[in-house]
């Protein structure tokens, strides 16, 4: 089965790079592309190094699909996460796109990738990256970034919430190495290459602050969004393009199905997660018929 676009005639000046983590299902992965392929459009794909790469390789037989060659393994709330955005910008950014929208492979579009190329025309230069101040917006999270979790500590399979829970006893609270205001949100956002460059310059500028976030929860959710808040590039912050659920008390999207149509239409997103075909396949064809977007097999 290969992958036809159906917009290859349309001409634009914006270019996007669609840096998508994934480590299952590759054929719904092929359907998401397919729904986000447009002129302009490339796709760079990791896959969790833990997952088999063999059932996603025929996706790179496409010229615009490009597989993310410095792989790292992807643990929930852990820090790879984290690096595998980092590894795929490190890939993306020499190639000069205009946009970076970093992507799960359980996401899907609600709107015609037309529509979200003119919309980033439209908006260009603005970074769409939820940014909440934590202490102000969401003090529930504050327990994530300035208590010590063990997330990263993958050799150690018994005892590490014991161990987490006499840290936080004994320890003094953690502070954060730079006079920043800790903000969050989605870790899955649209930025431009600019901000992600930033982001990268950062970084290697600043080591501690990778090193205080690998003792986080959640990390992804907090480090992209704090740097882009505490810079110039506030004031071209706005919210994600993303919606949606989260199941309460355990951090984990719910995943979407045929009844959640109407409220994801209504929220104006461009994009939602999750979905899984396994649970709810027939709301990739809804959503591909209002999307416009056509299957082609070859």
């Amino acid at each position: 089965m290969l992958l036809c676009g159906t917009n290859r005639n349309v001409k634009t000046k914006m270019k996007v790079a669609h840096l998508i983590l994934t480590h299952k299902q590759p054929r719904q992965l092929e359907r998401l592309i397919q729904a986000l392929d447009y002129p302009g459009a490339d796709f760079f794909i990791h896959v969790d190094r833990k997952a088999d790469i063999t059932p996603f390789q025929y996706l790179f037989a496409k010229p615009n699909v490009f597989m993310v060659q410095k792989r790292t393994p992807i643990y929930w709330a852990a820090y790879g996460t984290i690096q595998a955005i980092l590894n795929g910008f490190a890939e993306i950014l020499p190639k000069q796109y205009n946009y970076i929208n970093v992507m799960s492979g359980q996401d899907f579009p609600l709107k015609p990738a037309g529509e979200f190329f003119r919309f980033l025309e439209e908006n260009n230069g603005q970074e769409f990256i939820t940014a909440r101040p934590l202490k102000e917006e969401w003090p529930d999270a504050l327990s994530r970034v300035y208590n010590y979790h063990l997330v990263n500590v993958h050799w150690m399979k018994k005892g590490k919430h014991r161990l987490e829970q006499l840290m936080n006893a004994v320890l003094p609270r953690r502070r954060f190495p730079l006079n920043y205001t800790l903000a969050g949100g989605p870790n899955w956002f649209t930025v431009t290459s600019e901000a992600a460059a930033f982001i990268i310059d950062v970084l290697e500028l600043r080591p501690d602050i990778a090193r205080y976030f690998k003792y986080c929860w959640g990390a992804d959710e907090f480090i992209f969004a704090s740097i882009l808040y505490n810079s110039a590039f506030r004031e071209r912050l706005r919210e994600c393009l993303l919606f949606c659920k989260w199941l309460p008390g355990n951090g984990h999207a719910e995943i979407l199905t045929t009844n959640d149509l109407e409220e994801m239409k209504a929220s104006g997103k461009f994009f939602a997660r999750k979905f899984d075909t396994d649970t709810d396949n027939h709301i990739f064809s809804v959503l591909e018929e209002l999307i416009g977007s056509k299957r082609q097999i070859a």
